[in-house]
């Protein structure tokens, strides 16, 4: 099966197998590849597979530590798809690696177009796997009213949950603001597509085209961007929509959806699709008012309290200045899950050269914040 995928896969093996990979185009249509020269029985830095789909490892056979580091990385990954090279691939030995779990094996030396082609099915395959049953978590946020920070939250959710996550499928970002989405412009990149195409292919969405639309960021997530031209809000098909996230969640341990400020019946659906859903209000009396009207919503559409954090934005150190706790707790009917630093001029200043606050000011009371409020996202949703 042959396509342009957007996956993330990585290469170990001895730097005298490396060379024929790394010759420009030599992987063409595979997405991102990692290439890391290391003996075949050296330790393989934690991070290097960090949101990894695909890896390709040299196994030397007459070396037990060799074996014993293919047996730890499928302990520690089991849904990583893993192909062994092998030097030397007698017909016991192939069918041993494959009853334990190895998608495939490729020869020493490699071949690039085989290796290529073995890749793209080890993306396919598992992408297939994880539809039946796997799927990750989806993350909606939503805001009290306009102008509370809900995107500027969103894309630093995505960048602290890309880098902390210990799953083997990563990130995906999307936003459904169709008429104000401006996320690739805060993330700095120039999207491949949009997610237009995909709403509109109904049942022809599939994970090729999915994979084709989404556009990798240096933060180590995938976006998928809003319309370049304004929509009309209401003409989004939801089940089209729906169907689309679920695609999303097959591919990804985390989806991350930016809604519009206007409520719509498929937005509604997907508040109601979503595991958890992070409520931004302003730290005023009047913002939080209309936070528990978003609440009430919820109630009504069935979607319980127990799914919703309450983040209280733009907030200052003495809590909230005149505003106690005691106020945002009898306004809101409930404790809220964290509050976001108010940095409005280091915010501004990151977003005004596409960057995050996390790369410019990494130690800002902001980023803080946001690190805190994801680990208590994601502390949750491995509890779902």
């Amino acid at each position: 099966m042959q396509f342009a995928s957007t996956g993330r896969s990585v290469v170990v093996a001895d730097r005298e197998y490396i060379d024929a990979l790394q010759s420009e185009g030599a992987l063409r249509g595979c997405g991102s590849v990692a290439i890391m020269p290391l003996a075949s029985d050296a330790s393989i830095p934690a991070d290097t597979l960090r949101g990894a789909q695909v890896l390709v490892l040299e196994v030397d056979p007459a070396l037990e530590s060799s074996l014993q580091r293919l047996s730890n990385i499928r302990a520690e990954h089991p849904d990583l798809a893993v192909i062994v090279a092998l030097r030397d691939a007698n017909v016991a030995l192939v069918r041993t690696l494959i009853r334990q779990g190895v998608v495939d094996v490729a020869q020493l030396p490699f071949s690039p177009d085989n290796l290529a082609t073995q890749i793209l099915d080890a993306l396919s395959s598992q992408t297939e796997h994880v539809r039946s049953g796997h799927l990750g978590t989806l993350f909606t946020v939503v805001q009290a009213t306009g102008g509370c920070g809900a995107t500027t939250a969103i894309t630093h959710l995505a960048e602290v949950l890309a880098r902390t996550n210990a799953g083997s499928r990563g990130v995906c970002l999307i936003d459904l603001d169709l008429q104000g989405g401006d996320i690739a412009a805060y993330l700095g990149v120039e999207p491949k597509a949009t997610v237009e195409p995909l709403i509109e292919a109904g049942g022809r969405l599939d994970a090729e085209l999915m994979r084709s639309a989404v556009t990798e960021t240096r933060y180590g997530f995938d976006v998928l961007a809003a319309p370049e031209a304004i929509r009309p809000i209401d003409k989004i098909h939801a089940d089209h929509l729906l169907a689309m996230l679920r695609m999303a969640q097959s591919m990804y341990d985390y989806v991350l959806v930016d809604l519009p400020p206007v409520w719509t019946n498929w937005s509604l659906s997907v508040v109601q699709a979503a595991d958890r859903i992070v409520l931004i209000s302003d730290k005023s009396i009047a913002h939080l008012r209309q936070a528990k009207r978003r609440l009430r919503l919820f109630e009504e559409i069935d979607v319980p309290r127990s799914r919703v954090e309450v983040v209280v934005g733009r907030s200052e150190r003495k809590l909230f200045g005149a505003i106690k706790a005691d106020d945002v707790r009898d306004t809101l009917g409930g404790e809220m899950a964290g509050s976001l630093a108010s940095e409005p001029a280091l915010l501004r200043e990151a977003q005004d050269e596409g960057r995050l606050l996390s790369e410019t000011h990494p130690k800002s009371r902001f980023v803080t914040d946001i690190a805190a409020l994801a680990a208590t996202m994601a502390a949750k949703a491995g509890a779902r």
